[in-house]
């Protein structure tokens, strides 16, 4: 599994109208407003398509407020400054020096549960059906393996079976322990409601708090492989209350789309899916070299793969993709995988449990899932006497699920989109 895999996965590359203020001349029509942050180790860019500047703005704010809250829960990195450690009463009233959810679970496994946000048994319950469904390939608490490997890049040598069965032996998603409580509900966090409104029945006194705990020492939790696509799609919710029907959500290699785009005035009853490229895994640094390009409404669209990260130990790269049952980089000629689904969340984990799981196992885990789909890009085995081929030279083999090719098509004949 991917548990570290934010900072360079294979770019999805986005096609739209160029990006204006104004999509037409007159102002009654759709307003696009366009913003990019450095977040979650990548670019994050969101395109909102609203009746009017304010209001555009308005919903892209929301989506900005529910990204950092987000990040702030979910990034086990996040870690508390020192004043918060030594227990400074004003440090522990900053948001900004409190550790995240997810750090604090890590920082008290094997000795007790953390009071946790919803937000986090919530990540984890994507996690947990996205780890069944994949038999373990997917596997967030595999940290332990993967802080094996770091060091051992590190230090150059090559990690032992006995450390990698060690850290094996920490990993297992069904050893976490969630648990709810009910509690009564401070008078805080009740509305003020305005004089003759009925009084709060017994079910709004109360609230329920949830605990997460890792039972044994050095266990770890990273949700790196589905905690952005489940931010997206918290984001996108955000801006739907505000009544969003058409933007673009683009993080790295995860992409959600909402509705469809404002048509376009040059070409009249063109289709007004979002046009969404797939970056050919052999050009990790040119994300204009496409393999193929799909159109989405509606949809979250999520690429990882092999070929960019990894960890060079004793001269061999290996992939930054680990197998969570045997501890070792997969080497299974994998060269990138697209999944498109309508959940963002479970686009993200399934992406990573099928580049784990491989062609056969991890189509057939796709195919029998509703509304998913799925491309994964097979590197040839080059021939063993063979040098170090030329990217260009590297032989790829698409294996497509059953509807994903029904969404394709050729970005190079709609010169009415522009890249971006």
């Amino acid at each position: 599994m991917n548990a570290t895999r934010m900072p360079g996965r294979f770019a999805l590359f986005t096609f739209h109208f160029a990006v204006a203020v104004v999509l037409a001349g007159c102002s009654s029509q759709p307003v696009e407003v366009v913003e990019t942050r450095e977040a979650m180790s990548t670019l994050i860019t969101v395109h909102v398509v609203g009746p009017s500047d304010a209001k555009a703005h308005e919903a892209l704010a929301a989506a900005w407020q529910e990204m950092d809250l987000g990040i702030a829960t979910l990034d086990w990195h996040r870690a508390p400054s020192e004043a918060w450690l030594k227990k400074d009463p004003k440090a522990r009233e900053d948001p900004a020096q409190q550790p995240s959810d997810v750090w604090r679970i890590n920082h008290e496994a094997g000795r007790g549960a953390a009071e946790v946000d919803p937000m986090v048994t919530s990540c984890l319950a994507v996690a947990k059906e996205i780890h069944k469904l994949s038999g373990g390939a997917f596997d967030p608490t595999v940290q332990p393996v993967l802080n094996v490997w770091r060091e051992a890049a590190k230090q150059n040598k090559m990690p032992s079976d006995e450390d990698l069965a060690k850290a094996c032996a920490l990993v297992g998603l069904d050893k976490i322990d969630i648990v709810a409580d009910m509690a009564a509900r401070p008078p805080s966090d009740l509305p003020i409601m305005p004089p003759g409104t009925p009084p709060p029945t017994p079910e709004e006194l109360i609230k329920a708090i949830y605990y997460v705990q890792l039972p044994k020492k050095g266990m770890g939790l990273d949700l790196s492989g589905v905690a952005k696509g489940f931010i997206i799609g918290r984001m996108v919710g955000r801006m739907r209350e505000f009544g969003v029907r058409a933007a673009l959500v683009q993080a790295g290699g995860d992409i959600y789309a909402i509705g469809e785009k404002p048509a376009d005035p040059k070409k009249p009853g063109g289709d007004r899916r979002w046009g969404i490229g797939v970056q050919d895994p052999r050009f990790p640094d040119d994300p204009a070299r496409l393999f193929t390009a799909i159109r989405v409404k509606d949809k979250a669209v999520t690429t990882s793969g092999h070929y960019y990260r990894g960890y060079t130990v004793e001269g061999k790269r290996f992939s930054h993709i680990v197998d969570p049952k045997t501890g070792r980089p997969v080497d299974n000629h994998i060269a990138s995988v697209t999944v498109v689904a309508t959940d963002p969340g479970v686009a993200d984990a399934l992406s990573t449990a099928v580049a784990v799981m491989g062609v056969e196992k991890g189509m057939a885990m796709i195919e029998d899932l509703k509304d998913v789909e799925c491309l994964i890009l097979e590197a040839a085995a080059p021939e063993a006497a063979a040098p170090e081929p030329k990217p260009e030279a590297v032989r790829l083999i698409p294996h497509r699920s059953q509807g994903f090719a029904a969404m394709e098509y050729k970005p190079e004949a709609e010169p009415g989109d522009a890249k971006k």
